[in-house]
């Protein structure tokens, strides 16, 4: 029920009351004015009181602010939550599987951006408003610790679609769990870029390499080096191995959780497997442990780069390795299906950017072999 009363200083007074209980207030410079307000919250509040449960359930913070807002839902007893982007991130977070560490780093980004929103008011707007902005932003290089710092590099697009994919995984989850019906981020597209084989060892640099990690301080950076480039295996499968996944009588691994979703049975040839049972032990544990958690794989970022340093190899990544290997197959031999298959990819169109290393492999054995025939 409103009522209107006329204020000394020739202004209007409007006050709203329910159930002789106050709700709300407001003044205006005209009486039609501040009947028109009291007659549209009126309505307001009858609609909210005949609203059901699920309907209740099932309203946004938009929708709410339009009716009046949260303060006037309170008032009227009806009590109203939210659940918070950062709710939602904490309980996706706990049920992760935890095989790409990279995952830690693009939730906390988005925690930074929509840490205190209702998950309701995320609007794909919002979302591509903010990705448009990361991808004018320069690449992190870490930088100790739980810290980083950035570079000259530009990002790719390719880095935008990972950020992309860690929100879309979290709101596929809120789905599940019946908190939203459609995924925000649904219907924004993001062109790929097409991954070029960027580097791979040579003889010499591969020499280098191994023999720097064997004067390593940590005593396995030997081996998961010659498992990544004779297995082709990414980092985070290499460091989520398990004993158990180890079939040491057929020199297998099984990688139950990989990249694209699909576990796999991944070779791993005589050289590698002979440098592996020097470490064999009983057990579940992780291969590459941690020297302070063993349920977590060792972190061996410092050694790495040490090692690098003394073989005196630049623009080279871990993941290179994984390259190298596809590289050394192609150029011995290997069909690109067969490569694909050793490699997890889901179809050969992602092996094709090694294909010139076989038809280029084959030219210069060719112009070797021809030459030495016919000019002695």
């Amino acid at each position: 029920m409103a009522t209107i009363r006329k204020l000394s200083n020739g202004k209007y007074r409007a006050d709203i009351r329910k159930n002789y209980t106050f709700i709300q207030a407001k003044t205006f410079s005209s009486k039609k004015q501040a009947e028109q307000w009291a007659s549209d919250m009126d309505a307001n509040i009858e609609t909210i009181l005949s609203l059901t449960p699920i309907k209740i359930k099932n309203l946004t913070p938009e929708i709410v602010t339009e009716m009046g807002g949260l303060d006037l839902f309170q008032k009227l007893g009806i009590e109203l939550e939210f659940l918070t982007f950062k709710d939602l991130a904490d309980e996706y977070m706990k049920q992760w599987s935890k095989k790409d560490p990279n995952q830690i780093p693009r939730t906390a980004y988005w925690l930074n951006i929509f840490g205190k929103h209702p998950i309701k008011a995320i609007s794909t707007s919002d979302i591509r408003k903010e990705l448009d902005h990361y991808a004018k932003g320069k690449c992190l290089k870490g930088d100790g610790e739980g810290k980083s710092r950035e570079t000259d590099k530009a990002r790719s697009s390719n880095t935008v679609l990972r950020l992309k994919a860690v929100l879309s995984s979290i709101f596929k989850y809120a789905i599940r769990r019946g908190y939203l019906k459609d995924n925000p981020v649904d219907g924004i597209f993001i062109d790929a870029t097409p991954n070029q084989i960027e580097r791979f060892l040579d003889d010499r640099e591969r020499k280098a390499l191994m023999s720097s990690c064997q004067e390593s301080t940590w005593d396995k950076l030997y081996l998961i080096v010659l498992m990544a480039i004779t297995t082709g295996m990414r980092k985070a499968e290499l460091i989520n191995l398990r004993w158990t996944d180890i079939n040491f009588d057929k020199g297998l691994a099984k990688l139950a959780t990989t990249k694209n979703g699909s576990p796999r049975i991944n070779p791993i040839p005589a050289p590698a497997m002979d440098e592996l049972k020097k470490f064999r032990q009983v057990g579940n544990g992780l291969i590459f442990v941690s020297s302070f958690d063993i349920e977590k794989p060792f972190d061996f970022r410092v050694q790495w780069t040490r090692a690098m340093q003394r073989a005196s190899i630049k623009n080279f990544r871990f993941h290179d390795l994984r390259h190298t290997a596809a590289s050394y197959l192609v150029m011995n031999g290997a069909s690109l299906h067969e490569t694909a298959e050793i490699l997890g990819h889901k179809s050969t169109q992602t092996t094709k950017r090694y294909a010139h290393l076989s038809t280029d492999h084959k030219s210069a054995l060719s112009e070797r072999i021809m030459d030495k025939i016919f000019n002695g």
